[in-house]
């Protein structure tokens, strides 16, 4: 039997998800914002199979999660969850814009979609860096009415969907040039007490001038304020610049698939 899951579910879900993890991440932690919370395509749904043997959640056409206990795998319960996701719209697993566990799966798991009929459409990145001490420079924290005006940029240049994932983080940085903001970095924005960085972005017009480092490490720098010694880099190609800005490496790679 698959069924909805409600908030009222959520102390039997938190040791569901530890038992049923493969990520690198701690999914436990997260398991309200990513079970519950919704993501720019609309509202979460969470369904559980059993006897919290197993769960899904999708948004829109997502497949957010999807993980079974280890004792219980073998049984068919993972592919009746995807299936039953498949009946209410999803085909993409992963990447969901806006509010994400992971950016993909990783490429051990991709075996078990393609199995189920998805096809591989993308593979990215997360990264990890440490943190600095006291950085100092020109990128500020946008308060009181300047957030409105950093978020408004961040729609102006890099869409609503960025917009979205930024205005859920409790801090926003960003530079000027002449006045104007001319970048954003945001951090805590998904997955938040796990210490990941993003979005973050320049206008197209000013990039090259050194305002995307600043803005990362002032991002950064938060971070350690508030208690990271290590950052997570999240779904990015940009593995030089971060390798040059912060020292930031390679750390799990992951694929995209899509229903064929």
């Amino acid at each position: 039997m698959i069924r909805p899951a409600t908030l009222a579910d959520l102390p039997s879900i938190r040791p569901l998800l530890d038992e049923a993890n493969d990520m690198p991440y701690d999914l436990r932690a997260v398991a309200e914002e990513k079970c519950f919370e919704r993501g720019y395509e609309g509202a979460a749904v969470a369904r559980i199979a059993g006897d919290f043997d197993g769960i899904s959640v999708t948004c829109g056409k997502y497949l957010r999660l999807l993980g079974v206990r280890r004792a219980a795998r073998g049984r068919g319960i993972g592919t009746a969850l995807l299936r039953d996701a498949e009946s209410r719209g999803a085909s993409v697993v992963a990447a969901e814009p806006g509010n994400y566990f992971t950016p993909g799966v990783l490429e051990s798991m991709a075996p078990f979609f393609r199995k189920g009929g998805y096809a591989e459409t993308a593979t990215t990145n997360n990264l990890v860096c440490d943190t600095p001490v006291g950085w100092r420079g020109s990128a500020r924290v946008a308060r009181n009415g300047q957030r409105s005006r950093v978020l408004e940029f961040i729609e102006e240049h890099f869409g609503p969907i960025w917009r979205f994932e930024a205005a859920r983080s409790a801090t926003i940085v960003y530079v000027e040039h002449e006045g104007a903001v001319a970048g954003f970095a945001t951090h805590e924005a998904n997955n938040q007490g796990l210490g990941w960085f993003g979005p973050t972005g320049v206008a197209k017009e000013l990039r090259g001038l050194g305002y995307g480092r600043e803005l990362l490490l002032a991002s950064l720098a938060d971070l350690r304020r508030l208690g990271y010694d290590r950052a997570v880099i999240p779904w990015t190609d940009a593995v030089e610049f971060y390798r040059k800005s912060c020292n930031a490496r390679l750390a799990h790679r992951f694929v995209i698939l899509r229903r064929s």
